[in-house]
């Protein structure tokens, strides 16, 4: 009997040490968790630097965030997708990837090449895409919900249930720590939802607060209201243990319900350096929808309170709610303007303003104006809401082709508006330009060909009336691939004498990159790459073999601001020894 009174006690004190962390007056939050993975190079991508495609991934152990990091400054195209254990895999997502989001230089935070963090819900396993390889790539999790292992799981359910039952006699005996301010819009403060699991490394800067710029999130998964303070804590965990900053990057974030929260440490209501937008760290405080703005902007009442915060944290500073400022940029691997420009913007502006970002996704960025006439009169925009669509026939084409883009315009109610001018534009040196006009069809749809000269983020636009308010169709990326081509040269060779390799690049490069591949036990395997001048269009590289074999050889255009990678086609070249 005293031996079962033993066994009783031990297992009373086991459970009991189990839930003892949920029996509190606050809220229980389970402890979040990084773990990172390092992929094994793909066999096809160890000798090229073409696309990648990853082989499903088991991460090691249950996330709700995921992104990816690397060495060195590549911004390649990024795409993932996710999956649960037993269930299917999630559409392809694709993912920012630049610099945008970062330190200013010399601040004392570091620069990283990285993707954005991406919520997922919950995912055991992940691949991606990228459009090149990478060195020293890293995936970077993060679990917030206590369920990164069976265990974890098993715990957290009970927890969560002694948890409701405190909060439920706590709320009994009267016990309210809410507090109004009238002053500042209600905020979830860093406390409620979770900071003291990332604090900041080290105590804040501070800059000023000229400009507000507009972000959003990325996700995979829908969120819950109850989610939304943990999608903040892992945005937060992800900035700082795996970018290595000093906390989170934005100064607050508001969810899809349009609830505000608190962001980088240091004050609400002062002008805390941020790392949100490169080059323009100093002069801004960064706001981010949580949630993908790509093609879906934010609802009336989330887009209100954005206007709301936007407004108080402005007149807290003693600036206008309206018209343009004038800005310096500090420059940065992604900014639009190089260091020490003077840039005039809109005072509210979104990141891909200032950055070469996609970010805050075309369905926020289309609201701006709203938002803008919200921030200064706190009324919306007069007008009937409008939507713009357009599709490429392609996406890519060759230096020279054409590409036809197409679409529908309709008001807020899906009506199509018939004989009304829509403008394509391209964006070139960080401005929207027209490109041609398009006028819509009896059915709302309109059609435009045109001839890029170089790789473009390509748009719709319609200007509105007085009854119809403006609008813009999401971004669409065309790619140009430069044209290269060899020379008719011979195709024999003889060892140790040189073989000319010339030929012809358009649009023009300053260099080109020769590939030589020799055969060996009947494979051709990559033996030397090297840099050739161009001018006026025209190269003129050359090899000498060192063996008797078949050789293979072409060139190369590395992607750049202007095109995308091009080849030229390759040629053969028997070399004897004679």
């Amino acid at each position: 009997m005293k031996l079962l009174a033993t066994a009783g006690a031990i297992v009373c004190a086991a459970a009991l040490a189990v839930v003892a962390p949920a029996l509190s007056a606050e809220r229980w939050r389970p402890e979040p968790v990084d773990f990172e993975l390092s992929p094994s190079p793909e066999p096809a991508a160890a000798a090229s630097s073409g696309p990648v495609r990853s082989r499903p991934l088991r991460a090691p152990g249950r996330f709700n965030l995921v992104g990816l990091r690397w060495r060195g400054r590549a911004e390649p195209e990024v795409r993932l997708r996710v999956k649960r254990e037993g269930r299917r895999w999630s559409r392809w997502r694709s993912v920012d990837a630049d610099a945008g989001h970062n330190p200013d230089a010399r601040r004392g935070e570091p620069a990283v090449a990285a993707s954005d963090p991406v919520w997922v819900g919950e995912a055991d396993d992940v691949q991606y895409r990228l459009s090149r390889s990478v060195p020293g790539l890293r995936l970077h999790f993060v679990n917030v919900a206590g369920t990164a292992t069976p265990t974890d799981r098993a715990r957290t359910v009970l927890r969560r249930a002694v948890s409701v039952a405190a909060g439920t006699v706590t709320g009994m005996l009267g016990t309210d720590r809410a507090r109004a301010q009238s002053s500042q819009p209600a905020v979830v403060t860093r406390r409620q939802w979770g900071a003291s699991s990332c604090k900041p490394r080290e105590a804040p800067s501070y800059g000023t607060v000229e400009s507000v710029h507009v972000h959003h999130t990325v996700s995979l998964s829908d969120y819950s209201r109850s989610e939304a303070p943990g999608v903040v804590l892992a945005i937060c965990r992800y900035h700082r243990n795996s970018n290595g900053w000093n906390d989170i990057g934005y100064q607050a974030l508001i969810d899809k319900y349009g609830v505000l929260y608190e962001g980088r440490a240091g004050g609400l209501d002062r002008p805390v350096l941020g790392a949100h937008a490169q080059g323009f760290n100093e002069q801004s405080t960064g706001i981010a929808s949580v949630g993908d703005n790509t093609s879906v902007g934010l609802s009336d009442p989330a887009l209100e309170s954005l206007a709301g915060y936007i407004r108080w944290k402005l007149g807290v500073h003693g600036r206008p709610l309206t018209g343009d400022v004038s800005l310096f940029s500090a420059g940065g691997a992604t900014s639009r303007y190089p260091a020490g420009r003077r840039v005039t913007v809109p005072r509210v502006l979104g990141h891909r303003d200032t950055n070469a970002t996609a970010c805050p996704g075309s369905g926020l960025y289309v609201q701006l104006e709203d938002l803008r006439s919200r921030v200064a009169t706190g009324e919306p925009l007069p007008g009937l809401p409008t939507l713009t669509t357009a599709t490429l026939s392609r996406s890519v084409a060759r230096y020279g082709g054409g590409v036809e883009l197409n679409g529908t315009l309709t008001s807020g109610l899906g009506a199509p508006l018939a004989a009304e001018q829509v403008r394509v534009q391209a964006l070139r040196t960080g401005r929207w330009r027209d490109v041609v006009t398009a006028v819509t069809d009896a059915t709302g749809h309109w059609y435009a060909a045109l001839r890029p000269k170089g790789t473009r983020l390509l748009r719709a636009t319609f200007a509105g009336r007085t009854d119809l308010r403006p609008s813009f169709s999401v971004e669409l990326l065309f790619r140009v691939r430069p044209v290269l081509a060899l020379d008719p040269t011979a195709t024999r060779g003889t060892r140790g004498s040189p073989v000319r390799v010339p030929g012809r690049v358009t649009p023009r490069k300053r260099v080109v990159y020769q590939v030589l591949q020799q055969r060996i036990r009947g494979v051709y395997r990559k033996v030397g790459v090297r840099a050739v001048p161009v001018r006026a269009g025209r190269f003129s590289g050359s090899f000498t073999p060192a063996y008797s074999a078949l050789y293979r050889v072409y060139v190369v255009a590395k992607p750049d601001a202007a095109t995308g990678r091009g080849r030229s086609p390759a040629r053969v070249v028997r070399v004897s020894r004679r």
